[in-house]
């Protein structure tokens, strides 16, 4: 045993000798205390059908700035048939970047009647600073993130209408 890790029996330990300890019990672990690798949080548990036309979206809810802040980050991948709906607590130009996103994504911007007002296509993953913003032609109150290349595939356009029910109001 190191001789940094050896202590007599004592009922108070120093500062040094407590650093010590952790230190030597960090060294001993079998597996590392942290990763290297950010993993994907697990799904938001709050969940809706959100349609466009006639296509439907299984979309997980990101209601919080918590939620919203996090988004799809370090996803490695997105079923077809999946997305997140941003709900904001106020309607206005919106902004959206891909900093830590793994995966290319379709951001379609809704107004707070429920209409699609624009649309940012197959924005791409960012790893490093300065990231591109992605952003509206006009006010949003919902943004719907989709896997890259499905709007363009259903054709999806400004002034579609937009399906889903009742969400929590944004916070």
């Amino acid at each position: 045993m190191n001789r940094i890790c050896r202590l007599r029996r004592s009922r108070h330990v120093s500062r040094p000798v407590a650093a010590a300890l952790f230190w030597c019990a960090l060294a001993a672990a079998p597996t590392p205390v942290c990763s290297a690798t950010p993993v994907a949080p697990p799904p938001l548990a709050e969940r809706r059908p959100v349609c466009i036309r006639s296509i439907c979206f299984d979309a997980e809810i990101a209601v919080t700035a918590a939620e919203r802040g996090r988004g799809l980050m370090f996803r490695d991948s997105l079923e077809k048939d999946r997305g997140m709906l941003f709900v904001f607590p106020e309607e206005r130009r919106h902004q959206f970047w891909m900093k830590n996103t793994k995966i290319e994504l379709d951001m379609i911007f809704i107004g707070a009647d429920r209409r699609v007002v624009s649309i940012s296509r197959r924005a791409k993953p960012c790893t490093a600073d300065p990231c591109d913003r992605y952003g509206p032609e006009g006010n949003t109150a919902y943004v719907l993130e989709i896997a890259g290349g499905l709007a363009e595939k259903y054709h999806f356009a400004a002034g579609d209408t937009v399906v889903f029910g009742a969400v929590p109001a944004g916070k």
